[in-house]
């Protein structure tokens, strides 16, 4: 027992090291050689021999150096990883439309309103070997919509860096590629691409065509249209048939975890297979058995539904947590789930940046933790009373463990997260179980029939109770905004509250309050100074313009029409700078840009936004264009003596904008699309 209860400080002694070497060397671009790894695993395993004397020195000093080992090789890891490094990078230099590039397709495409969207790894430039994942975005077409995993295409086209849109609070995506080592994209005409064949590998075509044959069963059955979507999302994955409103609703109803396949998903194809194999148990070598099938059946819905990454880190952790739990010792599933987050690091060190990663593990622990002692809390005789406890416990523990990076990474709190989850987690247990069932049993006629109408009841069922929770009032509370070390500060206060409650300690308790007020100190210092700060936001929008002065808590919105009433795109780019600097989900004023030239106010200056030149020009501090094809060579002098700083809408042409580049002062010029955002104080 001593000996179990030790293997998880030790493992945590070593993946924290490795996790902070990930980090380091992602912000420093620290990249340790392979020999300096060598040569530091040879002084672990030689300080590791003379450590077997009994001498303190040499005990330290072998923890020091593994330590350093694992810190060292973290860094190393996430540098092999890093494709961009190596001379093979297809974009190592510039790729133009001369240049021939060959690619493999990774996914399955995503069919877009305009475009066909696919993620493909490149295996060759111009006939010569070459690295590196891109994103394509082709012409929608008949050809294009006929793609599938595995295809090779040879597409002539001009790759792009995917760039932050430097919108203040905004989720930024181009960091979310990069996460995936996607750094590039481009669009691809029609006529700039063939498909030559198909180099997938066999099983997964296999898999892919499993899966397409269950999405062909779940649309030939008498499921509703709006049933139908929700069913394809939640048990194989597939999200693209899904319309703006569900996605809201969902959303709004803090039940989005349901839509996306992940370890709710996997958790349950897990107790599902638990549930029905337990009988082998009784058998000889039962216990292996039933082990190996139910892993089996973990990665096969893993497979099955497009191995995501949110899948495959889910299908790894409930791998390692199904083994833990046939050991039967409670410190088997603790140091099964640090085993399976090392494992991953190691895999993929960057897996440690991503918000599903991170969310969970911790959801995870939460549960195995902190769960049993909140549900020991109130005994009920009566079942089903005691199984809405045990939900109930389970969603409090779940969204202890994450709300603090809910609140970092989505704004937002859904504040009737146990009434949902009292409805979607028991029904889409009962939906996957139902769909199994109807995949099983869908040439049976008689039963097809029974076993459709209560697939698409529970489906409805689901549909409306969320849309219920979401039509309450206040369901869900916008307009969070937390920095990064406010999220340790409410771990800490978490960890020492559960400390206090458990092991009833008064110094727990102190430390608890102590670090409550220091966030509630950093909380009035940064309302205090939003009240009195005075900023000017010109967003990066795609093909529209968006103009934000805000006055302490206050601000005036100015936006094209399409802009102004497109509630997505406010909420994609705008909003959440909105709930942060004014508490609102809607601005104080707004104005809509609707004539081709406009000056507006911001405190003692202006900007000059226009889409065409006048005989006299305003004299303006600040000078946004925008449709605009050319500019004159003396207006272009005058702004560069008056030092007028001038900012390049998204819809100028590179060619104008390389041209006011070689005109103006650097300092005096702000491409939206390259530069991202330009914020800036004013009095």
């Amino acid at each position: 027992m001593l000996e179990q209860r030790l293997v998880i400080p030790v493992i945590w002694r070593l993946f924290l090291p490795l996790v902070l070497g990930v980090i380091c060397s992602f912000y420093s671009a620290f990249y340790p050689s392979f020999i300096e790894v060598l040569i530091l695993f040879f002084s672990v395993v030689g300080l590791h021999l003379f450590s077997f004397q009994e001498m303190r020195r040499r005990t330290v000093l072998f923890g020091f150096f593994a330590m350093l080992f694992f810190f060292v090789l973290g860094a190393f890891l996430n540098g092999y990883h890093q494709e961009e490094r190596y001379s093979t990078y297809f974009c190592k230099n510039s790729v133009d439309l001369g240049d021939v590039v060959q690619l493999r397709i990774l996914e399955i495409p995503e069919v877009k309103e305009n475009s066909v969207k696919v993620f493909a790894e490149v295996l060759e430039l111009n006939q010569n070997k070459a690295t590196g994942k891109t994103l394509l975005y082709l012409e929608k077409d008949s050809a294009a919509m006929r793609l599938v995993y595995g295809d090779e295409l040879l597409i002539s086209a001009q790759f792009q860096e995917i760039r932050s849109s430097g919108n203040p609070k905004a989720f930024d995506y181009a960091r979310y590629l990069k996460l995936q080592h996607i750094r590039t994209q481009a669009y691809v005409p029609s006529n700039q691409w063939i498909n030559i064949g198909n180099s997938g590998v066999d099983w997964i075509k296999k898999l892919h065509k499993v899966r397409s044959y269950l999405e062909c069963l779940l649309e030939d059955s008498t499921i509703s249209p709006s049933n139908l979507m929700v069913a394809k999302a939640l048990i194989l994955g597939d999200k693209n048939s899904l319309d703006k409103e569900t996605l809201r609703s969902y959303s709004s109803a803090g039940a989005m975890h349901v839509l996306a396949v992940s370890g709710l998903h996997v958790g349950i194809v897990m107790l599902i297979l638990s549930f029905f194999l337990k009988p082998l148990k009784r058998f000889p070598r039962g216990k292996l058995v039933f082990l190996i099938v139910v892993l089996i059946g973990i990665w096969f819905y893993a497979l099955l539904t497009g191995l995501s990454s949110s899948v495959l880190r889910s299908a790894i952790m409930f791998s390692f947590v199904a083994i833990g739990l046939e050991l039967e010792r409670e410190t088997s599933v603790y140091q099964s789930i640090m085993v399976s987050a090392f494992l991953m690091v190691l895999i993929e060190p960057l897996v440690i940046f991503q918000v599903g990663f991170q969310l969970s593990y911790l959801a995870v622990i939460g549960i195995v933790y902190i769960q049993p002692k909140i549900y020991k809390l109130f005994y009920f005789r009566w079942l089903f009373i005691d199984k809405i406890w045990q939900i109930t416990t389970v969603s409090i523990a779940a969204q202890l463990a994450t709300f603090p990076l809910g609140l970092f990474y989505f704004h937002q709190f859904p504040n009737f997260f146990l009434l949902s989850n009292l409805i979607v987690i028991p029904l889409t247990f009962s939906i996957l179980l139902v769909a199994f069932i109807y995949f099983l049993t869908h040439w049976i006629p008689i039963v097809n029939q029974v076993i459709t109408y209560v697939f698409d009841a529970l489906l409805s069922i689901m549909n409306k109770g969320v849309a219920f929770i979401e039509k309450l009032p206040y369901s869900i509370y916008y307009g969070v905004s937390i920095h990064w070390y406010e999220v340790f500060l409410i771990y800490a206060i978490i960890i020492t509250g559960l400390v206090t409650f458990v092991k009833r300690k008064k110094t727990a308790l102190f430390y608890t309050l102590t670090l409550a007020i220091i966030l509630m100190v950093i909380n009035i210092k940064e309302k205090n100074e939003l009240a009195n700060e005075k900023v000017f936001v010109v967003y990066n929008t795609p093909k529209n313009l968006a103009l934000d002065v805000f006055y302490g808590q206050k601000n005036v919105f100015y936006a094209t029409s399409e802009l102004m009433y497109d509630e997505d795109a406010l909420q994609f780019n705008i909003k959440n700078n909105w709930f942060y600097r004014t508490g609102q989900a809607s601005p104080t004023e707004q104005y809509l840009l609707k004539d081709s030239s406009h000056i507006i106010p911001i405190g003692q200056e202006k900007i000059w936004v226009t889409q065409h030149f006048p005989d006299s020009m305003p004299l303006t501090k600040y000078v946004l264009l925008h449709h605009l094809n050319f500019v004159p060579d003396d207006m272009i002098m005058a702004w560069k003596e008056r030092g007028t700083i001038v900012l390049i809408g998204p819809s100028i042409s590179s060619r104008l904008s390389d041209f006011l580049s070689s005109k103006l002062l650097p300092n005096q010029l702000h491409d939206l699309r390259e530069d991202g955002a330009f914020q800036q104080s004013w009095n």
